[in-house]
């Protein structure tokens, strides 16, 4: 079933053979729980719409380019990386574009009583 992935195997491993894989649906769990509290600490930062949605597409974009590392399946074609890899440094970066866009804050709205009680 392993060579089905494109993991290198033995040929003399008979094909009923069981293979330990790491459970990464539990890992992306664990990192989504992560990524939801530093996004939920995040979310009343005073800066303009979208920015929270940079630092989301940061944050599961290292999400997963280190899922893909203990990933049983093989599909290495950039050296030592994943086509996943290289889609979440793209997401990495478009993130920090987001984030660098709309980086500055909003600005805060004055009531008219404000604005009244300055005035002489």
């Amino acid at each position: 079933m392993m060579r089905q992935f494109g993991v290198a195997l033995p040929a003399t491993m008979p094909p009923w053979t069981v293979i330990a894989v790491h459970p990464t649906q539990l890992y992306e769990v664990a990192l989504g729980l992560v990524m939801f509290g530093i996004l939920w600490r995040l979310r009343d930062h005073r800066h303009r719409e979208g920015w929270l949605f940079g630092a989301y597409c940061v944050l599961a974009g290292v999400e997963r380019f280190i899922i893909e590392f203990v990933r049983a399946k093989d599909d290495r074609v950039l050296g030592a990386f994943t086509v996943a890899q290289a889609m979440s440094v793209i997401l990495v970066l478009a993130g920090v574009l987001l984030i660098r866009l709309w980086a500055t804050p909003e600005p805060v709205p004055v009531r008219a009583e404000a604005l009244a009680a300055r005035t002489p």
